[in-house]
């Protein structure tokens, strides 16, 4: 059998607030934001065929379907019950033809971006404006970025370096996330079983909070934080100068002046605090404060029992109950009333 390239190519202009949308599956993609008003995509399918003739037909029924309209562009992979691609998957099957599919888009780079993927790795370099990103084993690489930015990750990293300032939204399920910007106007990342590794300077004033069930937190932080955790096993350990209350499963950590606020709330993940790797500068020390005066030991609190224990857990899968209320009637802090 012989290889044979088709390519597919679509160009339309959205201008630079327009709406850019991809969808597609078990393809490499990338996207590259550009000083222009116009979307061009380059779909490229190599193609293991016995002929001209078959790889034409294979061509015709894996072409992506566009949809366009004023400063719209949507570009979508054909399911299989779309045009002849049933009869062309089967034929697939029958003739042992193999089809690799790289996707090239070059889009304005203020552009409303939405993708999803599956079984698709992406890497977007320059894009600016507000994006949201879905993939289901695809790994998603973001470079040169900025701007709001919204992941949804199963069963794939996410790493995220901006130039500029971002506004950054993730929920992901065993996978890795990794993001450094010289400033996040605010964070909200819950993750299931990967670990989050965020790096630069936190609005003052905006909402930040990170949720794991399992995961563990590395902060990097440019300017004044007070960090909040919440946790039942969570080991705290904080590399600049800093002061500390709190109980053992609501605790604080005041670095600098404070102004920044992030509240982490996790079953088990640790965290850990050192000066940002890039941009902000360190962290200014902080004065000492005279010892606290001693606290009397809380009452104990009821021990829950194993099938108490496996039903808070249950209702945490099912969504009814979030990290933190979790974590709160694991202590023995009852349900809400």
């Amino acid at each position: 059998m012989a290889t044979f390239v088709r390519v597919q190519e679509v160009e339309h202009p959205i201008a630079a607030g327009g709406q850019f949308t991809l969808r597609t599956t078990s393809a490499d993609v990338e996207m590259r934001g550009r000083d222009t008003d116009v979307a061009r995509v380059r779909i490229e399918f190599e193609l293991r065929a016995g002929s001209d003739a078959e790889a034409d037909q294979a061509f015709e029924g894996l072409r992506y379907g566009v949809h366009t309209a004023d400063g719209v562009l949507e570009v979508t992979e054909p399911r299989p019950t779309d045009h002849a691609l049933g009869a062309i998957t089967r034929m697939l099957g029958i003739t042992g033809i193999k089809v690799e599919t790289r996707v090239v888009a070059e889009v304005p780079e203020r552009a409303t971006i939405t993708y999803s993927g599956v079984s698709a790795d992406l890497i977007a370099t320059g894009t600016l404006g507000t994006q949201e990103y879905r993939t289901v084993s695809g790994d998603v690489v973001l470079s040169d970025a900025g701007g709001e930015i919204q992941v949804g990750g199963v069963s794939g990293d996410v790493s995220l370096r901006a130039d500029s300032p971002v506004w950054l939204r993730a929920n992901t399920v065993s996978g890795d996330l990794s993001a450094i910007a010289p400033r996040f106007e605010g964070c909200r990342v819950v993750t299931v079983s990967g670990d989050v590794d965020l790096d630069g300077g936190l609005a003052p004033g905006s909402e930040h909070r990170i949720e794991t069930v399992s995961g563990d937190l590395s902060l990097g932080i440019a300017g004044g934080l007070t960090l909040e955790v919440r946790g039942l096993s969570s080991d705290v350990e904080v590399n600049v100068a800093h002061r500390s209350e709190g109980s053992r499963d609501r605790r604080r950590y005041v670095v600098g002046d404070g102004a920044a606020s992030l509240r982490f709330s996790s079953m088990s993940g640790d965290v850990t605090v050192s000066n940002a790797r890039r941009g902000g500068g360190s962290v200014p020390p902080v004065p000492p404060r005279p010892p606290a005066p001693v606290a009397p030991p809380p009452p104990p609190r009821t021990a829950l029992s194993e099938d108490a224990q496996l039903e808070v857990l249950r209702a945490l899968e099912r969504g009814e109950i979030d990290v933190e209320e979790a974590t709160r009637r694991l202590a023995g802090g009852g349900t809400d009333g």
